[in-house]
């Protein structure tokens, strides 16, 4: 979708006590999922939308718009690390060819939106855009489906599905990104298991739709349902992320623009002006038209300003990826979103604290130094959705509102500052509310069979003593500093963050202490390419000055492994040739 923009960036007319309230609303952000479509408040969506009336036909086939030079083709056993490693991506790649030669996994193609229904669940409330105004409106996925089954002339406006995140649904089963994609994308690779969690919330008519929020960037696995007609005006995807894109049915229609510098400008003057009518394809010097048809494949690089058609009634796959090989375009565009003040709704949740675990992966690698405390499943709040919930099969279980009548209900004291959260909502833990086998605090006598990966109850005289949270802590920091005290290369010793609230802090900017000197695993170093170190070395730029950033939970020492991150970047420039 096109970026949206708060009306005003001005800070509140009620002095300091706004502008505290203004700091907490923004500290929050991360909170909210770029695909779930949260409320927001503070701007009219509707009168920031330009109204789209083109000739898509004409567009399609007018001559200026062909630049087949843009779009790369390739032998799809070709898209490897090897290829990635050398090339990068930095153009967009269409692929027409059975997709499991590149990796992926789809559903059959008799697969149909009654299918993803069936998947995902008809009460799950969802954002659906208003093709007419480029505005959204909320309603539940069985209504959508109604109407997308609606036959074309009795259709009296237009809805398009965009971001129907299924992540953690029967769905992902069935639908698996490029091999390539997920070997370099940071979400899957980077981000600890231990912090996919989510937790439900309901409300609508009845109480009885419901709404998933989640612990994680949550922005890998899209379906994407448009009916004929449908236009998305032209945008970059959040946070510069890179695209996925595989159309299972219809056809879809691409205008491509590449990030140069002066089409970047141009682009921002675009978003500033909400009442220019007019196509932006015409306003730069190059823009190329694609159509993919059913059973095409598209990697859409970072950066690249587009807009969609669908000239047929269409069921899209998709997905977004953050990955090292575009790590200067990726914060260009962040920062763009920050200047622009693009509300939370349409960021990536977590960005920040997912280029810390990015860096500490990286520093190990070279270095061997540990900086992420290691979490464990038992400091969950609320459900864990990781590898052991799927092992329990928790991600077949249909959801159903019954399920939900008799589990525990959350408290102000387990989600604090959920400023969004009403008197009229009913909340639940997700999946096995009432007797997680994996939250805190668990107060169920159901033990966990390895076996069978399904709960035993356990007779009255067995029920062990139980740690308190506190002898918890304790002896866990006992564990740590005793392996600290005997490694070297352990820098996770202290507790000393208040992750839970993903407060802002100042601290990696803070002096190196006293350090053991840093152990160099030479092999790795030297695979990083000059391309690779270009990347790396503006991600650690923009850390190291930014006045303050959002700390991912675990990271301790967060100055000192910044330090490391940069030495070795120091190290490998010295090592190339001029």
């Amino acid at each position: 979708m096109p970026p949206k923009r708060k009306s005003n960036g001005k800070t509140p007319a009620n002095g300091k006590k706004g502008a505290k309230k203004a700091r907490k609303e923004s500290s929050s952000e991360h909170e909210h999922s770029a695909s779930e479509g949260e409320e927001t408040t503070g701007f009219d969506k509707s009168s920031l939308q330009r109204c789209v009336n083109f000739d898509f036909e004409a567009l399609m086939n007018d001559p200026s718009f062909q630049h087949p030079e843009f779009v790369h083709t390739m032998d799809p056993e070709a898209l490897n690390l090897e290829f990635y490693d050398k090339n990068g991506l930095d153009n967009p790649i269409h692929f027409r060819c059975d997709p499991k030669r590149i990796g992926m996994t789809l559903p059959s193609p008799d697969f149909s939106v009654d299918d993803v229904l069936e998947l995902v669940g008809g009460n799950r409330m969802i954002e659906v855009v208003q093709v007419q105004n480029q505005g959204s409106v909320k309603m539940s996925l069985q209504e959508f489906i109604n109407f997308y089954k609606t036959p074309q002339e009795k259709r009296e406006v237009l809805y398009n599905v965009l971001s129907l995140e299924f992540s953690q649904t029967p769905l992902e089963d069935l639908v698996k990104s490029p091999e390539l994609v997920r070997q370099i994308d940071w979400v899957g690779n980077q981000w600890p298991d231990a912090l996919r969690q989510r937790w439900i919330s309901f409300n609508g008519r009845d109480k009885k739709f419901y709404n998933p929020h989640h612990t994680f960037p949550k922005v890998q696995n899209y379906c994407l349902m448009s009916v004929a007609n449908c236009y998305t005006d032209f945008h970059i995807d959040f946070s510069g992320t890179s695209v996925w894109y595989h159309v299972l049915k219809g056809r879809k229609v691409f205008w491509l623009i590449p990030p140069t510098e002066t089409n970047f400008f141009i682009y921002q003057e675009f978003i500033k002006t909400v009442n220019d009518n007019a196509f932006f394809g015409k306003s730069v010097e190059k823009c190329h038209v694609a159509i993919l048809e059913p059973g095409d494949t598209m990697l859409i690089p970072s950066g690249w300003i587009h807009a969609v058609y669908t000239p047929d009634d269409s069921l899209v796959f998709g997905g977004n990826f953050l990955h090292s090989q575009s790590c200067k375009t990726q914060l260009r565009v962040y920062q763009v979103e920050n200047k622009l003040n693009i509300t939370r709704k349409f960021r990536l949740p977590y960005n920040e604290e997912l280029i810390f675990y990015v860096i500490a992966d990286y520093v190990k690698q070279w270095t061997g130094r540990e900086y992420v405390r290691p979490l464990r499943i038992e400091d969950a709040k609320y459900d864990y959705v990781g590898d052991k919930w799927k092992t329990a099969g928790g991600h077949h279980k249909k959801i159903e509102y019954s399920d939900y009548e008799t589990g525990v209900e959350l408290t102000n004291d387990m989600i604090k500052g959920d400023e969004e959260s009403t008197k009229d909502e009913v909340k639940v833990i997700a999946m096995h509310a009432e007797n997680s086998l994996f939250g805190y605090p668990m107060v169920s006598k159901a033990t966990f069979s390895a076996d069978t990966g399904l709960e035993e109850e356990a007779d009255e005289d067995e029920v062990k003593y139980q740690e308190t949270k506190e002898e918890m802590d304790a002896r866990r920091d006992a564990e740590i500093d005793e392996l600290a005290n005997s490694n070297s290369l352990i820098f996770y010793k202290n507790r000393t963050h208040d992750f839970v609230r993903n407060k802002c802090v100042p601290d990696h900017k803070l002096p190196i202490g006293h350090e053991p000197p840093i152990y160099f695993n030479d092999d790795e170093i030297s695979r990083i390419s000059p391309r690779l170190l270009d990347e790396l070395e503006t991600l650690g730029t923009y850390i190291r000055r930014k006045a303050r950033v959002e700390v991912a939970e675990g990271i301790c020492q967060p100055a000192s492994l910044i330090n490391t991150f940069q030495t070795v970047l120091k190290k490998r420039r010295s090592e190339l040739p001029n």
